[in-house]
């Protein structure tokens, strides 16, 4: 091979890399014209001084009559981001918790699972709920049943969406090692997405910049990240920990659906499986506003049904 041709193959990835930057840059500049714009939701925020930090919270007030929802997001979300389009499917009191270093809350120190459920029970303490049933998504799964290990009956009911009781590889090609650096807020995997996202749906483009760039710094997507990988359940005296409701996603591909079930039935015969993703929060409030109406009502159905919505 000639030297002009090792030179210019050489020149290849140097002229990819430098493609590449002029797109990202190209489309920063177009997401730049747009605001984030956050949806109006209703509610009241408060904040918890602690020792490692400030614990956020919104809460919503609605029927006296039933548990209030304490509302745990997943990984790399907010309280708000996760939950904002349920917020208008139910009429039952709902706390949206922004976890340590997540959303409105600051976190001094690092982040661990265990100060996660610490904080979530704060914001129980200082809202003065009473039975309240605690939901988690995905992290906020684990997190949800650390909660119900430490109050045990003390809460009404715990409910699980999109989760595991243990370190579930990812599907995706893309791994939990891996995803703190591609999906921070300014990656450029994240800025083409929202970059898609904002040309496809231009009325709703700035709550698309919103709902990225409400995603926390690298540094706390890695320290939950290495969190998860550590979580595991499976041994767990479950004596005395309230009922748990298990929504497993069929078409989920970030945690395995058969995974989802073998966690769910160390805990629970009550398996609810939806045909959805693992996103199922954020993407169909139509079918989990229901799952989350029967979680401490008094309503009767049959275990582990097949829900096709």
């Amino acid at each position: 091979m000639s030297m002009r041709k090792v030179l210019a193959l050489s020149a290849i990835p140097s002229a990819l890399l430098a493609y590449g930057w002029a797109r990202y840059q190209k489309a920063v500049d177009e997401l730049d014209r747009y605001q984030p714009a956050s949806p109006v939701l209703p509610g009241t925020l408060h904040a918890i001084p602690t020792t490692f930090g400030t614990v956020s919270y919104r809460i919503i007030t609605g029927d006296p009559r039933q548990p209030p929802l304490v509302l745990i997001h997943g990984w790399g979300r907010t309280g708000d981001s996760a939950w904002w389009t349920i917020v208008w499917k139910t009429d039952r009191t709902m706390i949206l918790v922004d976890l340590p270093g997540h959303g409105r809350s600051r976190l001094n120190g690092p982040f661990s699972l265990d100060l996660a459920a610490e904080s979530v029970i704060r914001i129980i303490k200082h809202a003065e709920l009473e039975d309240p049933v605690i939901v988690g998504h995905s992290m906020g799964g684990a997190v949800a049943l650390l909660v119900g290990r430490k109050l045990g009956r003390r809460i009404s009911h715990i409910g699980i969406i999109a989760s595991s009781a243990f370190w579930v590889r990812p599907k995706v090609a893309v791994t939990l090692a891996a995803a703190p650096y591609v999906m921070a807020p300014n990656s450029p995997i994240i800025i083409r997405r929202q970059h898609r996202q904002a040309i496809q749906v231009p009325n709703e483009a700035g709550r698309v910049v919103w709902e990225y760039a409400a995603r926390p710094a690298r540094s706390t997507l890695e320290a939950t990240a290495r969190a998860l990988k550590s979580f595991d359940a499976r041994k767990w005296d479950r004596s005395d920990m309230a009922p748990i409701t298990w929504m497993v996603t069929k078409a989920d591909g970030i945690i395995d659906p058969d995974e989802q079930v073998t966690s769910a039935r160390i805990f629970t015969e009550d398996i609810v499986e939806v045909q959805a993703e693992h996103s199922v929060v954020m993407d169909n409030p139509d079918i989990v506003a229901p799952f989350l109406e029967l979680l401490g009502a008094r309503t009767t159905r049959p275990a582990h049904q097949v829900v096709d919505l």
